[in-house]
């Protein structure tokens, strides 16, 4: 978790400059390449249904399946193809919405990293 908390509880952090811990993909979703992924938890609910932080991904092309995430680029570039959907790309200054249950396909072309938060119903793995 993030620390550079205030007295009132206000997080805040760089999100060019954040120390993250390394977070696999996955190998049986990867496609192609080997894209390493890192990321810093910021916040997790209590009932682990909603969570932010960033993350950061190496070039490389894989599978991901999506809880509620809102997100916004601030480094790099990539290319998601949702299933049965158009291709789209993902750059600094861009947000984007994925529903829960979204299936994607990732082709991130140069180091991405991002800001973002989570909402699951069934609660998040992290």
């Amino acid at each position: 978790m993030a620390t550079n908390a205030t007295a009132t509880g206000v997080l805040n952090e760089s999100v060019p400059e954040a120390n993250l811990d390394s977070w696999p993909i996955p190998a049986d979703q990867v496609l192609e390449g080997d894209p390493q992924a890192r990321g810093l938890l910021l916040w997790k609910s209590d009932d682990s249904k909603l969570a932010n932080g960033i993350w950061e991904c190496t070039p490389g092309r894989f599978t991901w399946v999506h809880a509620d995430e809102t997100l916004c680029v601030v480094e790099g570039s990539a290319t998601i193809t949702p299933e049965g959907g158009e291709p789209f790309e993902i750059r600094p200054g861009v947000v984007a919405f994925f529903p829960e249950g979204t299936k994607t396909e990732w082709r991130v072309t140069e180091t991405l990293r991002k800001a973002f938060h989570l909402h699951s119903a069934a609660g998040l793995p992290l």
